[in-house]
């Protein structure tokens, strides 16, 4: 009798639907939809009641302001009789047939559901997003003839349905399988001697799903530390104004980034992405600072210093420096140390433009290394206070 009350209701609801835009979502939509849909006897095809049914369900489920997000499960029967080879899978085609209906939709082979949520974005702010889906669902079909009569309902006769429930199930609906089940925690970018951490949610992300990115996006991640990587291709860290040595640097390149000149709440934007570098023994007194791309009202780029700060491991003798970020620093974060002209001698021999390894600097060529008749690289005791000779 609940369920005679349920597919009465049903039916109410969607006559009523209208009226009911007014009332809360909670119960313009309900947790739970379920009903019973008709077909001929002998037939796989539903009747036009069937349809009214499959219509309203529709209504109601895919509803675009319907924020819940719902499972499917659909049972065939068939028409209760002696099973032969013509009406062995009647109730299997039965379920078939609902089934296509709500696939057919969306004119995809799975059940797609759309269902309202919002994403944040570092500029932007929140807009809104539908979450696209395949809806989880729970096939079967019973042969009646040969079915325990304690698994069917007790006030309801199954010949002749295909009984129907949708209901609330978000942690189905996002999980892995479906493609929305992302990292509940930050964003961890490692490399040979870095890492790099993205809060949760900083940059991007779509609420409903776990993630830290929307899941479109990536992230190309690497770090350039070594002497032997930075000697061959020296070159200083960008500025007009200021000589600022490069003692390696880190390439973080995500597919999508904010731009500084269009952003909207680029002032509101605090530097949260924490960014630290392992620093050998020869490199811990050397003064090694973070450079990063700063904005000029213009929006002209300039490399300047980011406040650092050491981190000691007195256990593991062991020694960090750590920076904060904002998305607009991207793509390259520098390691240096800023000096004066006349100390450039301390750090770099002449070089000549035709030699490998030197760079054009002061009207001139200089180059971090020479080379003995073994063909070793000698490099000055101040270049060796920066730069990292061993690996970690």
């Amino acid at each position: 009798m609940k369920k005679v009350l349920l597919m009465v209701c049903l039916t109410v609801l969607v006559t009523n639907l209208q009226a009911q835009k007014k009332k809360k979502v909670t119960e313009r939509f309900p947790a739970k939809l379920e009903t019973y849909i008709d077909f001929d006897k002998g037939s796989s095809y539903y009747t036009k009641e069937g349809l009214n049914k499959l219509d309203s369900i529709y209504m109601i489920a895919f509803d675009k302001e319907n924020k819940r997000f719902y499972k499917m499960t659909i049972t065939g029967y068939d028409d209760g009789e002696e099973i032969t080879e013509q009406n062995s899978s009647l109730a299997r085609d039965r379920a078939v047939m609902v089934f296509k209906y709500f696939s057919s939709r969306e004119e995809t082979e799975y059940i797609i559901k759309r269902t309202p949520s919002y994403k944040v974005s570092s500029c932007i702010g929140t807009e809104e997003y539908y979450i696209k889906y395949k809806m989880p669902f729970d096939f079967k079909w019973v042969n009646l003839a040969n079915a325990d009569k304690s698994d069917l309902p007790e006030d309801i006769d199954c010949r002749g349905k295909v009984y129907i429930v949708v209901e609330e199930d978000e942690e189905d609906c996002l999980g892995k399988f479906y493609d929305y089940d992302f990292p509940s925690k930050d964003t961890l970018l490692k490399g040979q001697f870095t890492k790099v951490t993205i809060p949760k949610g900083y940059i991007n992300f779509v609420h409903h799903t776990k993630d830290t990115l929307a899941y479109e996006h990536t992230i190309e991640f690497k770090d350039v530390m070594l002497f032997d990587e930075l000697a061959d291709n020296y070159f200083l860290v960008p500025h007009n104004k200021q000589y600022i040595l490069n003692a390696g640097y880190i390439v973080i390149k995500p597919s999508i980034k904010p731009d500084y000149n269009t952003c909207v709440g680029k002032d509101t934007i605090q530097p949260l992405i924490d960014v630290q570098v392992f620093l050998d023994p020869n490199q811990r007194n050397s003064g090694l600072k973070f450079f990063g791309k700063t904005y000029k009202p213009n929006g002209e780029v300039v490399y300047k210093a980011i406040s650092t700060k050491k981190i000691k491991n007195k256990e593991a003798d062991e020694m960090w420096i750590q920076c904060f970020i904002t998305p607009f620093q991207f793509d390259t974060i520098f390691v240096g140390k800023k000096i004066e002209e006349k100390e450039m001698g301390d750090y770099f021999y002449p070089g000549r433009s035709e030699e490998p390894g030197s760079f054009e600097c002061m009207d001139g060529w200089l180059k971090c290394y020479k080379l003995d008749k073994s063909g070793k690289y000698i490099i000055k005791d101040k270049m060796q206070g920066i730069l990292r000779r061993f690996k970690k």
